[in-house]
């Protein structure tokens, strides 16, 4: 039973792969349940056997790309922290993350690059853009958070701060998966993350003469 088990796991993400990697490579729409199985190496009973159809493993793919992502801590949780320290940690891990992980990076690019390619699961791609959109909003919130502790320098206001944040990360990810061979995404990625966030702090006050 057990080996029953494994197998049927190991069945259902060889689909899940082979979706995964023609959706990036043809585009959803060009792709047909018996693309994915023959991809598979498997059969389209197979494929029913998982999935009831195209836009059901896609919106699996989708899970599986929010699962491997990171939790930004609510400000509840950062009361007794700093919260731009907390949100720039956040901030380059996601990215160290992303540029090591195929799935997140291939999940990406398929509903951020493909939408002229994705058919009738443009509803489900659009869904999660706006998922992504909204970690502007959780941004905002521990920028909020640092204003109110007088750690933000006067120079930005949260909301400011938080769109020009998610600006830099979504075009950081975007420029980097169209042309690898642009830049260094660690390098030059996470010392965007850090002069950005330099400038966001508020600098001390100098001392009294």
């Amino acid at each position: 039973m057990r080996q029953t088990r494994e197998g049927t796991e190991q069945t259902r993400l060889a689909l899940l792969d082979a979706a995964e990697a023609l959706f990036y490579e043809k585009g959803a729409a060009s792709t047909s349940v018996i693309d994915i199985s023959r991809t598979a190496g498997l059969t389209r009973g197979a494929f029913y056997h998982h999935f009831k159809d195209k836009a059901a493993i896609f919106q699996v793919m989708i899970e599986r790309a929010r699962a491997a992502e990171r939790t930004l801590p609510d400000t509840a949780m950062t009361e007794d922290g700093d919260p731009l320290a907390i949100l720039r940690a956040f901030c380059t891990t996601v990215f160290e993350v992303f540029v090591e992980d195929r799935v997140q990076q291939r999940a990406f690019a398929i509903v951020m690059h493909r939408r002229e390619a994705l058919g009738d699961l443009e509803p489900l791609a659009q869904e999660r853009r706006d998922e992504i959109c909204r970690t502007s909003h959780s941004y905002q919130r521990l920028l909020e958070q640092a204003q109110k502790a007088g750690r933000l320098s006067p120079g930005w206001t949260p909301p400011v701060a938080a769109a020009t944040l998610y600006s830099m990360m979504m075009g950081l990810l975007d420029q980097w998966l169209r042309a690898p061979e642009r830049f260094d995404a660690r390098r030059v990625g996470l010392a965007c993350i850090n002069q950005l966030f330099d400038s966001f702090e508020r600098c001390p006050a100098p001392p009294d003469r």
